[in-house]
């Protein structure tokens, strides 16, 4: 996993490492100059309540988000595959590019299936084949990803955690209509799984936009955290429910000659589909350009 501040509770079960809860802060991989995208995560967020398009029910999620864009076209379901604790292998039954489903939102895939169970037999690892493809954000071409990507499956019972951060730009937002309201800059937030409003389960509101600070760096080393006027990416969906991974800060102003560093944000404020809240967040941003 990431370069992580804080602790992280690990147990084993038969020789395989179980991720059971996770750090209290996170940092994305440097990129821009990777030739091959990686996986920021992979978390179960539902067992046995999940469903698929086609019918299937009484089935398990766990998205899986990358640091690069992932071409829809290419996404099927045998190119991901799942080890269970026991080593057997099982792929998912439907991989979908939802609920996150604009075209500035697809670094997740939402994997849908019979992945195992917390009682038993667990997911403990995500390895993606060949034929999916996918581009660095920001850039046009897509390309081949390599097959071998791998991940530790976050557990059931950990919270959801940041995974990445990055500034819209003007093109990626055109057509957006859950973009920013107000302000002049958009940071988008990753989160590992769909996240609503601890503990009551309701869309987030002021406690959430209060509580989140974007970290700038200037060139002097001087931090400066600004605090959002607004969230935005949040009520695009039918229910809280289903609320996607990301959350979209609206700031007023940034510091001129700065770069985004971190993104940080309290306890116990946001859940994912389990019911499990957060642990507080110091989310190191390590991408280029940001």
């Amino acid at each position: 996993m990431r370069k992580t501040f804080g602790s992280i509770l690990v147990t084993t079960l038969i020789g395989v490492g179980l991720v059971t809860a996770v750090p209290q802060a996170m940092s994305a991989p440097t990129v821009g100059a990777l030739s091959q995208p990686r996986i920021l995560s992979a978390a179960w967020g539902l067992n046995n309540s999940a469903s698929c398009p086609t019918g299937e029910t009484g089935l398990d999620n766990i998205p899986v988000t990358l640091d690069w864009f992932i071409q829809v076209a290419s996404v099927n379901n045998d190119i991901f595959t799942f080890t269970r604790s026991d080593g057997t292998k099982v792929h998912p039954t439907c991989s979908l590019m939802f609920p996150p489903n604009e075209s500035n939102e697809r670094q997740t895939v939402n994997l849908i299936g019979d992945f195992g169970d917390p009682a038993g037999i667990r997911p403990v690892r995500i390895t993606i084949r060949a034929g999916l493809r996918g581009k660095p954000i920001g850039t046009r071409v897509w390309r081949d990803i390599d097959a071998g990507l791998t991940h530790t499956v976050t557990q059931l019972e950990a919270g959801p955690f940041i995974t990445d951060a990055w500034k819209l730009t003007p093109q990626q937002l055109v057509g957006d209509a859950n973009q920013c309201p107000t302000g002049t800059t958009s940071i988008r937030v990753v989160w590992s799984n769909g996240m609503a409003a601890y503990p009551t389960g309701a869309e987030v509101g002021p406690a959430v936009t209060n509580s989140y600070r974007a970290i700038f760096t200037k060139r002097s080393g001087q931090l400066i955290a600004v605090a959002p006027v607004a969230i935005a990416d949040l009520n695009d969906h039918s229910s809280p429910a289903m609320a996607d991974n990301m959350h979209d800060l609206c700031l007023a102003t940034v510091p001129n000659h700065a770069r985004l560093t971190a993104i940080r944000v309290g306890s116990a404020l946001l859940q994912d589909p389990n019911g499990d809240p957060n642990l507080a967040q110091r989310f190191i941003v390590r991408r280029l350009g940001t």
